[in-house]
């Protein structure tokens, strides 16, 4: 249930699909009504793609793919829990049947893994949907829904508000979605390596820099208050979009889908500590089942292992579709390059393996 069930098989229903895209981008929906109308009544998920991809506009793509009409999702958790939100949402004020899902990134993307398997044809949509809720440094907001996401905030009167990034979730959910999209030959890499269609959300956190968060791991992010109230003016004009990253221009800052891959993939890697794992320095834990929801900190072997066989796949996936060269901003290609410089720097003891002097020095210049 918390991620949904698509009840309607791969049909679209044009009604509720122009109150989807109208909520996402008001100023899309307006100048680019001449494509919301010409919508049949009644389409398929493909032929809306197609439709779409025909525009050759960005923007009305991506709401298209991330248009998933799901419902009977339950927003998560137990309803015993005083900190979880319970909601069923089956019909509009108007009393007609509403498409809708809600819940926690964890639960969504757990359950959208077998979504994926019995109905490949959303596939696409699904990794749009991941990859362009997650941030520009790497991470992933706590909830999401069909029309955006959401992060938690300090609240002083609820003990167990709090703020963070879960550390383990970027990777091992987006590999599952494209080893099986890869699978069902249903996502070509070539065709989106490079093509701006992808987006960064814009959650109000900010990471301390390193030699903060070796001082303190356990408080490493600030909140950004004024940013956040930013965010919400965007969202009152805009619409969901308005909790994307804004370039200074105003406009939504977009990328490729191999940068979108790499830079979760970076994140991880300028955390590593050799012989012992991913740093948890985000105030969050590992939230598996083995831990579920219990607040630590050290290193993460889990993330680690992950991580292998996500650069696995991508390699296997590169090397078999050969997208060639790709454009990057210019802050992921000089972090590469510095993370690439270091590997070789300390390839001989990536191999023979660290003491402790030489393993600290690692992990400051990593950091």
């Amino acid at each position: 249930m918390r991620g949904g069930i698509f009840e309607d098989d791969y049909r679209i229903d044009k009604a509720d699909f122009l109150r989807y895209a109208k909520g996402i981008n008001k100023k899309v929906f307006r100048t680019e009504s001449g494509f919301f109308e010409r919508l049949p009544d009644t389409t398929t998920y493909r032929d809306l793609i197609s439709s779409a991809r025909d525009t050759g506009h960005a923007d009305i793509l991506r709401i298209s793919w991330e248009y998933l009409p799901l419902s009977f999702s339950r927003r998560h958790g137990d309803p015993s829990r005083p900190w979880n939100k319970f909601s069923i949402e089956l019909t509009n004020a108007d009393g007609s049947r509403r498409k809708a899902y809600a819940g926690n990134w964890r639960d969504i993307f757990q359950n959208w893994e077998a979504l994926a398997l019995s109905f490949p044809g959303f596939i696409e949509g699904m990794i749009f949907r991941f990859l362009n809720a997650s941030t520009i440094d790497g991470y992933n907001p706590y909830r999401i829904s069909e029309n955006g996401v959401e992060w938690e905030v300090i609240e002083p009167d609820d003990p167990w508000s709090y703020i963070g990034y879960w550390g383990d979730h970027q990777l091992i959910y987006l590999l599952k979605l494209l080893e099986i999209a890869r699978n069902h030959r249903c996502f070509r890499l070539p065709e989106y390596a490079d093509r701006e269609v992808f987006v960064f959300t814009d959650v109000p956190y900010r990471i301390r820099p390193y030699g903060q968060i070796a001082v303190n791991p356990q408080d490493t992010i600030d909140f950004d208050a004024a940013r956040e109230q930013e965010v919400a003016q965007r969202v009152e004009t805009t619409g969901g979009d308005g909790k994307l990253v804004h370039d200074r221009d105003g406009r939504i800052l977009k990328s490729g889908l191999l940068e979108k891959l790499f830079i979760p993939w970076l994140t991880k890697l300028t955390n590593l500590i050799p012989e012992a794992g991913i740093w948890l320095n985000t105030q969050r834990p590992e939230w598996n089942d083995a831990n579920n929801a219990l607040v630590g900190h050290g290193a993460s072997m889990v993330t680690l292992y992950y991580m292998r066989r996500y650069t696995r796949f991508l390699q296997d996936w590169i090397g078999e579709e050969g997208p060639g060269e790709v454009a990057l901003h210019r802050e992921v290609d000089e972090l590469i390059q510095g993370c690439l410089s270091l590997l070789e720097k300390y390839g001989g003891n990536l191999a023979a393996g660290f003491d402790n002097a030489l393993r600290k020095a690692f992990v400051d210049e990593m950091g």
